[in-house]
């Protein structure tokens, strides 16, 4: 154990030994053991002659730990408090640069006195601890603020491998400007930051590649804004000075700038990680071939990039054909038996791809990446950026591959339509989970492509939102039996909600006979025919279902049964056109399809659905609700019901009351009018403001909005008697 008492002969004023002595109570510094006894009597600590500075060969303190430590007792408390606020300690945190740097950028009192007491405490400990071993230390922590008291030593830290640098001042901040509304030079910044350069100047000139690494680091991550950072020409400087990594494994922006001072250098083709999200013109200069930094990392795994521009992946495409064309003629030669499944030998053997836009726009890389690394491949990012004012094509998928290792597949497209290739769903025919979306609102049927039927047997989660959804080919859920979510929307509008064509363009788009077509006038077929969906899917392991616009117009209840773990439903409807669904008997029964030709229609149940929403304009009357809420889904819990037409309070409450005592019921929102008083009293419904606490109430909660498709609501529930 490390006790610390005074007197502290290694303190550089008497100021500072009284700080640590107030701080740590302290009386000196011995390396001591101690004995517990078998009757529980501690023997005081006694000297002892092991030397155990002599292992100290890294010296990186927490900052954490200089929080000081209790008082014993409330007498100590004050006078560390006393001491605190005292004249001396103000010009001792003067004396060391603090005053201005922590109480400009620190507004509690109590901030302004433990921020400099602790940083102090940090610099004071530090060079305790390193001053009798530097010519042994490896790794060392310097604060910043102490940097001087080093800079004179430097000659004695020949074994110093890596140096951090501990930013525990706060220079300019907020920014200083001068009457002109000019920023202002930190003077006190400039000269720490020309130290650091210095020491290890000195410490290369002395120790020629002995200097590994310099790194650094903030007082607090939590305070955000009293963070500071070296700036990059300054790290430049320092890396120039240090010898090029070798063995890299990861190049992101903690260590960019280390790659950045030796580009030619560093040895790159261990790496396995490389993220970096700023453009690209900005890592190394315009001057600098940036596709050649990709193509040096041999073992890449994991790139996480912005556009690079057309062509920047041509490399790795032309790789592939020549890895290709080898085995064709090594085949063509028997030379060797060549398995197409295993990973090329010399390959990149890239498995994660993220690209997100930045400054230049998506180009070719999405599509050259997923073939040139087709056999390796399991995850595909993909953001696209823009602005409200333009809408511009995304072209995906076209000369990709099969891609048999992909398992995540995501795009998602801000003001950008994306024009997917028939196929690229056809080539992940291992992907797990797929995510698909852009904002497309309105459109016209007939500018529809779709794609092809995949044959997609491992998908667990598929969710398309915009263009994908309307070209999706329904027939690819006849092989998802192990999805448990499914989502097929279009962009909502705040104001307007969904777009729906014409019931006649949609028919006319799935080449159905439209029996209300008024004239006689023979109208072609589009010249493409939509994929008319058939609703006769089983997916035994789907969860949760959520269709919006036309997908959700369009549903067949008689789905459902083929969905038996199914346990939330939305449907979204709603729009500016007042499109409306008039839900009939037939509406609750499923046709022979699903069991015996021979047999009679069967009643749909649903008994796993929990949570329902149906937006729109659902119209139904009151006993209808009761027949589909407590016998289509008669295990319900909670429930939207916004923007139904022809249901009554009364009906409301009729399904409510239906499973009383043992309501099951947990909250139901509701866009009905908000009951009068007589309805308050006639249905035993009470505002939840009302509520005095003596009453026996069911578990329901139920919600008035305000206005249907609104947010504000009115909360109510219901006593168990009426």
């Amino acid at each position: 154990m490390l006790l610390l008492r005074p007197p502290f002969t290694t303190a550089t004023d008497s100021s500072v030994s009284k700080l640590i002595s107030v701080c740590l109570c302290p009386q000196s510094i011995y390396t001591t053991t101690e004995e517990i006894k078998g009757n529980g009597i501690v023997t005081p600590p006694v000297p002892s002659s092991l030397n155990y500075f002599a292992h100290i060969h890294h010296l990186n303190l927490d900052v954490g730990a200089m929080d000081p430590l209790q008082p014993v007792s409330q007498e100590n408390w004050r006078s560390e408090q006393m001491y605190f606020l005292s004249a001396e300690f103000s010009q001792l945190r003067r004396s060391h640069h603090l005053a201005r740097t922590y109480s400009n950028s620190l507004y509690h009192q109590r901030e302004l006195v433990n921020m400099p007491r602790q940083v102090l405490l940090y610099r004071e400990v530090t060079w305790l601890f390193a001053n009798p071993v530097l010519e042994q230390l490896q790794s060392l922590t310097i604060p910043l603020s102490d940097i001087k008291r080093y800079t004179n030593i430097v000659c004695m830290m020949k074994s110093l491998e890596h140096i951090r640098y501990l930013l525990d001042e706060i220079w300019t901040h907020p920014v200083i400007r001068n009457s002109d509304g000019a920023e202002e030079k930190d003077v006190r910044m400039e000269e720490i930051l020309s130290l650091a350069v210095q020491l290890v100047k000195d410490h290369v000139r002395l120790f020629p590649r002995r200097l590994r690494m310099v790194s650094s680091c903030n007082w607090d991550k939590r305070t955000e804004h009293s963070r500071q950072m070296i700036p990059e020409d300054v790290q430049l400087e320092i890396f120039r000075m240090l010898p090029p990594v070798q063995r890299m494994e990861s190049l992101t922006g903690d260590n960019w700038m280390r790659v950045a001072a030796h580009p030619e250098a560093t040895d790159l083709q261990f790496v396995e990680t490389l993220l970096n999200n700023t453009p690209a013109e900005q890592w190394f200069g315009t001057s600098y071939d940036y596709r050649q930094l990709l193509q040096r990392c041999r073992t890449l795994k994991n790139l996480d990039i912005p556009p690079l521009g057309q062509g920047s992946f041509a490399w790795a495409v032309q790789e592939k054909r020549d890895h290709e064309g080898r085995i064709i003629t090594n085949k063509g030669q028997g030379l060797a038996a060549w398995e197409e499944d295993l990973l090329p030998y010399g390959l990149v053997p890239l498995e994660n791809f993220t690209i997100k836009e930045q400054l230049k726009p998506l180009t070719d890389e999405v599509d050259d990446v997923a073939f040139a690394f087709s056999q390796t491949l399991a995850t595909i990012t993909v953001t696209t950026l823009g602005t409200d004012t333009e809408m511009r094509r995304i072209q995906l998928g076209r000369g990709w591959v099969d891609l048999p290792m992909l398992t995540q597949l995501e795009i998602q497209s801000n003001f950008a339509r994306l024009d997917l290739h028939p196929e690229l769903l056809s080539h992940c025919p291992n992907v797990t989970s797929v995510k698909l979306s852009d904002r497309t609102y309105g459109y016209q049927c007939q500018d529809i492509v779709p794609c092809q039927a995949a044959h997609l047997a491992h998908v667990e989660t598929l969710a398309l939102t915009g263009w994908s959804a309307l070209t999706f080919h329904q027939a690819t859920l006849h092989s998802a039996k192990r999805l448990t979510t499914l989502a097929v929307t279009l962009e909502l509008d705040s104001e307007d909600g969904c777009f729906i064509p014409p019931p006649s363009e949609l028919k006319w788009s799935y080449g159905i006979e439209d029996d209300n077509r008024v004239g006689t006038e023979f109208q072609e077929p589009p010249a493409i025919l939509r994929p008319q969906w058939t609703w006769d899917w089983y997916l035994p392991c789907l969860t949760d279902l959520y269709l919006t616009s036309e997908f959700a117009y369009c549903i067949q209840f008689q789905f459902l049964i083929g969905c038996p773990s199914l346990r939330s439903l939305a449907l979204d409807m709603h729009s500016v056109d007042n499109d409306c669904l008039i839900m009939i008997p037939e509406d609750l029964v499923a046709p022979s399809i699903w069991g015996d030709p021979t047999s009679p229609p069967a009643r749909i149940v649903v008994p796993s659905l929990r949570f329902l929403s149906l937006r729109g304009r659902w119209i139904m009357d009151d006993a209808y609700m009761l027949d589909i809420m407590t016998g289509m889904f008669p295990n319900l819990e909670d429930w939207v019901l916004d923007g139904w037409e022809d249901i009554t309070l009364r009906g409301l409450i009729a399904v409510l009351r239906t499973q009383q005592p043992t309501s099951h019921y947990k909250t139901v929102f509701t866009s009905l009018a908000l009951p009068s008083e007589q309805e308050e009293e006639e249905f035993g419904v009470l505002r939840k403001t009302r509520i005095t606490g003596h009453e026996v109430l069911l578990p329901v909660t139920v919600y008035f909005y305000d206005i249907p498709y609104g947010e504000i609501h009115t909360v109510y529930r219901l006593t168990t008697g009426v």
